[in-house]
């Protein structure tokens, strides 16, 4: 695992609004990719996503990706949600934090899967993530 050398004066409220506004950007928000991501930000997944994400790099790469992703389900798209706190180390700057997600189908039934990323934060800025994507909601 990469590492990244935190920002000396990074707080859990940075942190946690970051991965506030990584859920907004996930919820169709695509104009914070600019502000939120480092230029080298890079993402991986746990699972096997459509596409080559391991070459994204940067939010010029990622913010398509997310419209793409948005765009293969009905009005109003999938809907991301920050599911209790989030943990931070500002030794390190990581924050992890649970989410959720409510799916929707053509025929309007939604269902709700879970999932939990790991950003690391690089002045001020979300540099990488690692993200796992559970078939259902993780439990409380």
């Amino acid at each position: 695992m990469t590492t990244h050398a935190p920002t000396t004066d990074l707080t859990r409220d940075h942190a946690s609004s970051l991965f506030d506004q990584w859920t907004a950007l996930w919820n169709g928000e695509l104009a914070l990719a600019t502000r939120i991501l480092t230029p080298g930000f890079r993402i991986r997944f746990g699972g096997v996503p459509a596409g080559d994400t391991d070459a994204f790099r940067g939010p010029d790469d990622l913010a398509p990706y997310i419209a793409a992703f948005r765009d293969r389900y009905p009005a109003p798209g999938p809907r991301y949600a920050v599911d209790g706190t989030p943990i931070v180390d500002t030794g390190t700057g990581h924050v992890v934090a649970r989410w959720t997600v409510d799916v929707p189908d053509p025929e309007g039934a939604v269902v709700t899967k879970g999932g939990i990323d790991m950003l690391a934060l690089d002045g001020g800025r979300i540099a990488g993530v690692w993200s796992i994507t559970g078939a259902r909601r993780f439990a409380p």
